[in-house]
């Protein structure tokens, strides 16, 4: 139904993703909320996910590890990029926040890696729903870093697969 945009803020370390779904909100919401649903869609093209664990609730966290199987990906192939999500202000079918952090297989977070915090929102629009995430990051270098890291093309193909997944 729309393409991915990406807005840095004002600030200069703050990012907003948004994207309007041919689906209604229940089905977006489940689609983040469901960790069966969630592992089909999340990553970019050639990634593969895993969900150590889910507790999709105020409180609780969502560890998972992403894994290239993209041989043309060369130097990323076969290696796995863990994270760590920790969930506050639920509001069911409207919006979360979350704290994003790098991590190990074990849920350790990274010394030294950026951390996001965020909010995704969800608003009905027309037959569809709009989703946006305004996150911000410590520092204006600390979202550039992200950027560098290939995050928007990343984060594009992202949302390509959910809008894939929520045709079905």
């Amino acid at each position: 139904m729309g393409k991915t945009t990406f807005t840095v803020g004002d600030d200069k370390k703050t990012l907003i993703v948004a994207r309007t779904f041919d689906a209604p909100k229940s089905k977006v919401w489940r689609a983040y909320s469901d960790p069966k649903m969630l592992a089909r869609w999340w990553g970019p093209r050639g990634w593969e996910t895993e969900i150590k664990h889910m507790d999709f609730s105020n409180g609780g966290y969502w560890h998972y590890g992403m894994k290239c199987v993209d041989p043309a990906q060369e130097e990323w192939f076969g290696k796995t990029s863990w994270g760590r999500a920790s969930f506050s202000n639920m509001q069911p079918e409207d919006s979360f926040e979350y704290v994003d952090e790098f991590c190990d297989e074990n849920g350790v977070v990274a010394p030294g890696m950026p951390v996001a915090k965020a909010t995704l929102t969800l608003a009905e629009v027309g037959r569809g729903t709009k989703v946006t995430i305004v996150t911000e990051y410590d520092s204006a270098e600390t979202l550039k870093q992200m950027l560098e890291m290939g995050m928007e093309d990343g984060f594009a193909e992202t949302w390509q697969k959910l809008a894939e997944f929520l045709e079905d």
